[in-house]
C-alpha cells in the first residue's frame, strides 16, 4: 500500500533504559535523519545512544536553570522554561531540520512534551515503554550514585516518566504512536508500516542486522522475585504497566498477553527475602576472599617492583656503558675515516711519483738518443781518423818538407786517440748509468707493486672494520629488543597495578574484615620462604651474570685501549708518510735539476756536433788543398830541370805550406777546445751518476719505510682479529646471559605453578580437616544417627556451594530430606540458617540472593514444593 508522503518531524522519547536507542537505530536505517552531532557509545551502550547532542545539552541546561538534576531524575510535575531557552530551541530546530523526515531521540524530552508540541505543531511522537522490573534492573546494573542512596527512585522515576507519556497520549493521541519495545523488536517491519500509515510517511524497511540480543539485556524474567517487590511496594506501577499494555499499538494478529500478572502474584516472597539475605552474605564472604588474595598479590607486587627497580638500575648502567662504547666506536670510525683520507692522499702522492717516474723514463729515452748521437760522432771520428792516416801517407810520399806537418798530424792523432779513449770511457759510464737506471726502474716497479698490495690489504682491513661495526650495530639492535621486551613487561605490570587498584576500590565498599586467614598465612609463609630461597638463587645467578658482564666490559676496555694504540700507530704512519712526501718532493726537485743539467749537456753536445761538422768541412777544404799541393809537387818533380825557372813558383808554394801549417794549428786548437768540452760533459755525467746514487738511496729508504708500514699493517690486522675474537666472546656471553635469564624466568613460572598446586592441596587438606572437626562436633552434640547424617549432608552442601559446585550442593540437600521430618518451609529456613552460621563461623559472608537465584536452588525448591503438595494431598485423603 503506497501512502502519500509528507515532510514531518518525528520525536522519539521514553523513560531511560527503555529501548529508545534501539528504536532510533531502526528508524535511522529506514531513512530518518537524527542529526550529525551524536553522542558516542559507552560500555552501557556500545552501539551508541543515537542522541542529538544539541537537544541533550538543551534539556540539561533547562533542568539546571530550575535547580533540577541535569540527568532528569526528578518527580517535579511542572518545569518552567525561560524565554531565552525558547529562542535557543528555535535555533536548534533550524539547525537540524535540514531533511524532509527528521527528528531526534532524547529521554528527557518526556519532561518537555507539551513544550515541543507547541513549538512544532506538525511534529509526531513515538512513545516507547518497557516493563518496570527490566528498567529498574538496567538502572541498578549501571551503578548510578543516586540510586545507591535512593534505590526506590528508579521505580518512582519510571512512574513519573510513563505518567507523562500517558497524559500526553490522552491529550494528542492522533500525533502519537505508543508501543512496547519488545513489540518493536518482534515486529520491526510492521512497526515501520504502522508509522507510515499513521503519520503518512514513506520510511523503508530497516536493516536485518541492527538488533543484537546480546546488547539488549532482557534476562530478568517475570518469574524473578524482584518483580514481586514492585508489585508489593509499588502496585501503581503494575497498574500503569497494565494500562500501557492495553492502550499500546500491537500488530493486528497479536493478542495481548497478561499472564505475567499471575506469575507476579504467585511468587513466594518470604523465601526470596531470605534468599537475598543469603546472597548478600555470600557476596561478603567472596569479598573477604578477594581481599586476602589482593593482599597476597600486593606482597608479590612489591617484591616484583623491587626486582624491577634492580633490573632497571642494571639496565640503565648497561645503557650508559653501551652509549660510552658507541661514542668510542664513533671516535674510532672518525679516526678510520681520517686514516682513509690520508691513505687516499698517499695514493695521490704515489700517483704523482709514478708520473715523475714516467718523466724519468722520458729522460732516459733522451739519454738513449744522446748515446746514439755520440755513437754516430764516434763513427764519424773513425772515418776522419782513416782519412787523416791516408793524408799522412800521402804527405810522407809527396814531400819531405811536409814531415813536420805529418809529425804534427801524429800529435793530433795521439790527441784524437786520447779523446776517443775518453769517449769510450764516457760510453762505458753511460752504459753503467743506463743499467743503474734500469735497476732503479725495476725497483720502482717493485715499490709500486708493494704499494698496490698495501692498498688492497688496507681495503681488507677497512672491510673487517665495517663488519665489526655491523656486529656492534646488531648487538645494539638486540639490546633495544630486550629493552622493548622489558618495557612490555613494565606495561603489563602497570596494567596489573590498575586492575589491582580497581579491585581494591571495589573491595573497599565491602565492610567485612579478615578473620581466620592467619592460619593460612602461617602455612603459606613456609612456601614464601621457599620461593624467597629460589629468588635468592636467581639473584645469585643474576649477580654471576653481572660479574660476567663486568668481565666483558673489561675486555671491551682492553679492546678500546688496543684501538687507541692502533690510532697512535696510524698517526705515526701518517707522520712517516708525510716525511716520505717531503723526501719525494726533494727527489722530484733534484730530478728536475738533473733534467735541466741534461738539457744543458744536450745543448752543449749539439754545439760540439756543429763544431765537428765545421771542422769536417774545414778538413775537406784542407784535403782539397792537399790534393792541389800534390799535383803541384808532381809538376815540381817533373820540372826539376826547370827549377831555377820556377823559383818564384816554389816561393809561392812555401807560402801556401805556411798557410796550411797555420790551418793545422787552428785545427789543433779546435781539437783542444773539443777535448775540454768533452771533459765538461764527463764531469756532468759524473754529477748525474752521483745524483742517481742519491735517488737510489732515497728509494731504498722509501722501500724500508714501506716494509715498516706493511709490518704495522700486519700488526693492525692481528689486533683487529683479536678485537673480533673479543667481540665474539662478548656475543657468546650475552647469549649465555639471555639463556640463563630465560631459564630463571621458566624457574619462576614453575615455582608459581608449584605454589598454585600447593595452595590447592592446602585447601583440600583444610576442607578435609574442617569436615573431620565438624563431624567430631556433630557426634558430640548429636542425639540420633539421622540427625548427624542430616547435619553432615547440610554441611557438605554448604562446602560444595563455597567451592562453586552447585550440583553437588543440590544433591546433598536433596539427600538430607530423607533424614528429617520437618516441613519443607522449615527445612529451607534451616538450610539458609545453617549456611549463614557456617559462613559466619568461617568469617565469610553469604550471598543469599545469589544462592536463591541459582538454577539448582530453584530446581530444588520446585521439587520440595511438589513433595510438600503430595504430602498435603495424602494427608487430606
Amino acid at each position: 500500500m503506497i501512502h502519500k508522503t509528507e515532510k514531518s518531524t518525528l520525536i522519539i522519547t521514553s523513560m531511560h533504559r527503555s529501548g529508545s536507542s534501539l528504536t532510533t537505530s531502526i528508524l535511522q536505517s529506514s531513512g530518518l535523519h537524527i542529526g550529525r552531532k551524536l553522542m558516542e557509545g559507552t560500555e552501557d551502550n556500545p552501539q551508541g545512544y543515537f542522541e542529538n547532542l544539541d537537544f541533550y545539552e538543551f534539556h540539561q541546561q533547562v533542568l539546571e536553570s530550575q535547580g533540577i538534576d541535569r540527568d532528569g531524575w526528578t518527580l517535579q510535575e511542572r518545569i518552567d522554561i525561560e524565554e531565552n531557552f525558547v529562542e535557543r530551541a528555535k535555533e536548534i530546530i533550524a539547525k537540524n531540520s535540514i531533511s524532509g523526515n527528521w527528528g531526534w531521540k532524547e529521554p528527557r524530552t518526556t519532561l518537555f512534551l507539551d513544550f515541543w508540541a507547541n513549538i512544532l505543531p506538525n511534529a509526531k511522537f513515538l512513545l516507547i515503554y518497557r516493563s518496570p522490573w527490566e528498567v529498574v534492573n538496567s538502572l541498578y546494573s549501571r551503578q548510578d550514585k543516586i540510586f545507591q542512596s535512593q534505590p526506590e527512585l528508579a521505580v518512582k522515576s519510571w512512574l513519573h516518566y510513563n505518567q507523562k507519556i500517558i497524559d500526553f497520549y490522552n491529550y494528542a493521541a492522533n500525533r502519537c504512536l505508543l508501543t512496547n519495545i519488545q513489540t518493536i523488536i518482534n515486529n520491526q517491519e510492521l512497526f515501520i508500516e504502522a508509522i507510515n500509515q499513521k503519520f503518512k510517511t514513506n520510511f523503508n524497511y530497516p536493516a536485518d542486522n541492527i538488533y543484537k540480543p546480546s546488547l539488549f539485556n532482557n534476562q530478568l524474567s517475570v518469574e524473578d522475585h524482584r518483580s514481586t517487590l514492585i508489585d508489593y511496594y509499588f502496585p501503581e506501577a503494575i497498574e500503569m504497566y497494565q494500562e500501557l499494555e492495553a492502550r499500546a499499538w500491537k500488530p493486528a494478529n497479536e493478542i495481548p498477553d497478561f499472564s505475567w500478572q499471575e506469575k507476579i502474584k504467585s511468587s513466594p516472597y518470604r523465601i526470596w527475602a531470605f534468599q537475598d539475605w543469603m546472597n548478600f552474605c555470600s557476596v561478603e564472604s567472596q569479598n573477604k576472599d578477594l581481599l586476602a588474595e589482593v593482599e597476597e598479590y600486593k606482597d608479590r607486587y612489591q617484591q616484583s617492583q623491587l626486582e624491577l627497580t634492580q633490573t632497571k638500575s642494571e639496565l640503565t648502567q648497561t645503557r650508559d656503558e653501551l652509549q660510552k662504547s658507541a661514542s668510542q666506536l664513533d671516535t674510532t670510525e672518525t679516526t678510520l675515516l681520517e686514516s682513509k683520507k690520508q691513505l687516499q692522499a698517499t695514493e695521490t702522492v704515489l700517483e704523482e711519483t709514478q708520473s715523475q717516474l714516467k718523466k724519468i723514463e722520458h729522460i732516459q729515452t733522451r739519454f738513449d738518443q744522446i748515446e746514439k748521437e755520440l755513437i754516430q760522432t764516434k763513427s764519424e771520428l773513425h772515418q776522419t781518423q782513416g782519412e787523416l792516416v791516408q793524408n799522412q801517407s800521402q804527405l810522407h810520399q809527396t814531400q819531405e818538407e811536409l814531415e813536420q806537418f805529418t809529425y804534427r798530424l801524429q800529435q793530433t792523432e795521439s790527441v784524437w786517440q786520447k779523446s776517443q779513449s775518453q769517449v769510450e770511457k764516457t760510453e762505458v759510464l753511460l752504459e753503467k748509468s743506463e743499467s743503474q737506471n734500469k735497476q732503479t726502474q725495476a725497483e720502482l716497479g717493485k715499490v709500486k707493486h708493494n704499494l698496490y698490495e698495501t692498498q688492497a690489504k688496507l681495503k681488507v682491513c677497512q672491510n673487517q672494520l665495517h663488519q665489526t661495526q655491523e656486529d656492534w650495530e646488531d648487538s645494539q639492535v638486540k639490546l633495544m629488543a630486550n629493552e622493548k621486551s622489558l618495557q612490555q613487561y613494565q606495561e603489563q605490570l602497570n596494567n596489573v597495578e590498575t586492575e589491582l587498584e580497581n579491585s581494591h576500590s571495589q573491595l573497599k565498599q565491602t565492610q567485612a574484615e579478615l578473620g581466620l586467614t592467619k592460619h593460612n598465612l602461617c602455612e603459606t609463609r613456609d612456601e614464601l620462604v621457599v620461593y624467597k630461597h629460589q629468588l635468592h638463587q636467581t639473584q645469585e645467578e643474576w649477580e654471576y651474570y653481572q660479574s660476567q658482564l663486568t668481565a666483558t666490559e673489561v675486555m671491551w676496555q682492553e679492546s678500546q685501549s688496543q684501538l687507541q694504540a692502533k690510532k697512535a700507530e696510524l698517526t705515526e704512519s701518517n707522520y712517516q708518510l708525510k716525511n716520505h712526501k717531503q723526501k719525494l718532493e726533494k727527489y722530484e726537485y733534484e730530478l728536475q735539476k738533473t733534467s735541466k743539467e741534461l738539457q744543458q749537456t744536450q745543448s752543449q753536445l749539439n754545439q760540439t756536433q756543429a763544431e765537428l761538422t765545421e771542422s769536417n768541412s774545414q778538413l775537406k777544404q784542407k784535403e782539397t788543398i792537399l790534393q792541389q799541393s800534390k799535383t803541384q809537387l808532381k809538376e815540381i818533380q817533373k820540372n826539376q830541370q826547370e827549377w831555377e825557372k820556377s823559383k818564384s813558383q816554389s816561393h809561392k808554394a812555401k807560402q801556401e805550406l805556411k798557410r796550411t801549417n797555420l790551418q793545422m794549428q787552428e785545427v789543433q786548437t779546435e781539437l783542444v777546445e773539443s777535448n775540454s768540452q768533452l771533459q765538461q760533459t764527463e764531469t756532468l755525467l759524473q754529477q748525474s751518476h752521483s745524483q742517481m746514487k742519491q735517488t737510489k738511496t732515497l728509494l731504498k729508504e722509501f722501500q724500508t719505510q714501506l716494509y715498516q708500514t706493511d709490518e704495522e699493517r700486519k700488526n693492525q690486522q692481528l689486533q683487529l682479529q683479536e678485537t673480533q675474537t673479543i667481540l665474539q666472546r662478548i656475543k657468546t656471553q650475552w647469549r649465555q646471559t639471555e639463556i640463563l635469564l630465560q631459564q630463571s624466568q621458566s624457574q619462576e613460572q614453575n615455582a608459581k605453578k608449584e605454589l598454585v598446586k600447593t595452595k590447592s592441596k592446602l585447601t583440600q587438606t583444610q576442607s578435609e580437616l574442617e569436615k573431620l572437626q565438624y563431624q567430631q562436633a556433630i557426634l558430640i552434640n548429636s542425639k540420633s544417627e539421622s540427625q548427624t547424617e542430616y547435619q553432615l549432608l547440610v554441611w557438605e552442601a554448604w562446602y560444595a556451594y563455597q567451592k562453586g559446585n552447585l550440583l553437588e550442593m543440590q544433591e546433598r540437600l536433596q539427600k538430607s530430606l530423607k533424614y528429617t521430618e520437618n516441613s519443607r518451609a522449615e527445612i529451607v529456613m534451616e538450610w539458609l540458617d545453617s549456611f549463614a552460621n557456617f559462613s559466619q563461623q568461617k568469617g565469610l559472608e553469604l550471598d543469599s540472593q545469589k544462592l536463591t537465584n541459582s538454577e539448582e536452588w530453584q530446581k530444588l525448591m520446585k521439587r520440595t514444593m511438589k513433595i510438600q503438595q503430595k504430602v498435603l494431598v495424602s494427608s487430606e485423603k
